[in-house]
């Protein structure tokens, strides 16, 4: 049995040892096998999954990773050099990420699944963008790629470039991005009419994007920040004695201990308030421009390898208010679990039926071990 895995900007790196993850070779065993690796949008949507135990089927493996989204192929690949491997191929890119997030790393019949993409991310040809003109687009729902974010922007304009930004690591979207315009005018007019409306399942807000010093165009990865709202524009939106934030994505493995060492660095934290299986958490500071800073500077931050949102927590008998560019679903309207968002309450939900498959004599005897 070969267990040697090494971690790289994809998830694991240039490991080409016998069993190991091995980008190209597995690349090439997947498009032997028929399966189709890309959306229309060249976002990767077939996973591997390695270091799998000799008993599991394909019909397992289906049934497992279909609970995530649908999956249009599977298949077991059994090589006499390694431990069996599997194929799984999702309709779309955004279910296809969060399984990468969901099973990398758990444990199946006593074995640490190895999840990756089934594909080497490949370079693409871009134009200049460097002289153009350039706008932040934020709070992006997750299934929003990089051919939905420039159609949005094209009725301003030519878009030279249209970009959602990614983990480098999962490809999940970050829930923000960058257009590029030739013409100022263009830009101008996409930003005031484009500030708050719906794309996908959220309001999205747009500014102009400052380049950040000594940094390239576009093409070189993510040479852009923009303007968050100040910590005034944040306190304004709440009563002058609210000091509790809420912080939604927080990562199904973090403490009390965690969370109060991330956020201390604020103000004296007078209560933590740990809702681990939704995957949010309340931290009630004793002054409110304690708070506001929090929000202001962790608001699309990340904690433990993961995105956070921030918002102000429910003052006792008020309804909660938004921070202006923050997406609630409950306050929008929508319902929370239509959102497709790629969250740790989500991955909690999927890990709930996951235990209820253990309780299940038809798959017991496929699970070991202790989640990771």
């Amino acid at each position: 049995m070969y267990t040697t895995y090494g971690y790289g900007t994809y998830g694991y790196g240039e490991d080409y040892s016998v069993g190991a993850y091995n980008p190209r070779y597995h690349y090439a065993a997947a498009q032997s096998a028929g399966f189709d690796l890309r959306t229309d949008d060249g976002l990767p949507k077939t996973i591997y999954v390695g270091n799998l135990d000799l008993s599991v089927t394909e019909e397992f493996i289906a049934t497992l990773f279909g609970q995530i989204g649908p999956v249009t192929k599977t298949k077991v690949i059994f090589d006499t050099t390694s431990d069996p491997y599997a194929f799984v191929e999702f309709t779309d890119h955004t279910t296809a990420a969060q399984a990468l997030q969901a099973m990398n790393k758990r444990m199946l019949l006593d074995k640490e699944m190895k999840v990756n993409w089934a594909i080497q991310p490949g370079t693409q040809q871009k134009v200049d963008t460097s002289k153009h003109f350039h706008i932040f687009v934020g709070d992006l729902s997750p299934e929003i790629d990089n051919k939905a974010l420039k159609d949005a922007f094209a009725p301003f304009g030519e878009v030279s470039d249209a970009k959602v930004i990614r983990d480098p690591a999962t490809l999940m979207s970050k829930g923000y991005g960058f257009c590029s315009f030739p013409k100022r005018d263009e830009a101008e007019r996409a930003i005031e009419q484009m500030n708050g409306q719906w794309l996908g399942r959220r309001t999205i807000r747009t500014n102009w994007a400052t380049r950040k010093p000594g940094m390239p165009g576009m093409p070189g990865g993510v040479p852009f920040e923009y303007n968050k709202p100040t910590v005034d524009e944040i306190m304004a939106q709440t009563s002058p004695d609210n000091t509790s934030v809420y912080i939604g994505g927080v990562p199904p493995g973090a403490t009390e201990t965690e969370i109060r060492d991330a956020f201390k660095r604020f103000g004296n934290i007078v209560d933590i308030r740990h809702f681990k299986p939704q995957g949010y958490a309340f931290v009630k500071f004793d002054t409110k421009i304690a708070a506001g800073k929090a929000i202001a500077e962790m608001n699309n931050g990340e904690f433990l390898g993961q995105t956070i949102r921030m918002n102000w927590g429910k003052v006792e008998g008020a309804a909660p208010k938004e921070v202006p560019g923050i997406f609630n679903p409950a306050t929008a309207g929508v319902n929370p679990s239509t959102v497709a968002a790629v969250n740790s309450a989500q991955m909690q939900q999927y890990w709930q039926y996951y235990q209820q498959c253990q309780q299940n004599p038809q798959w017991a005897s496929y699970f070991q071990g202790q989640q990771k």
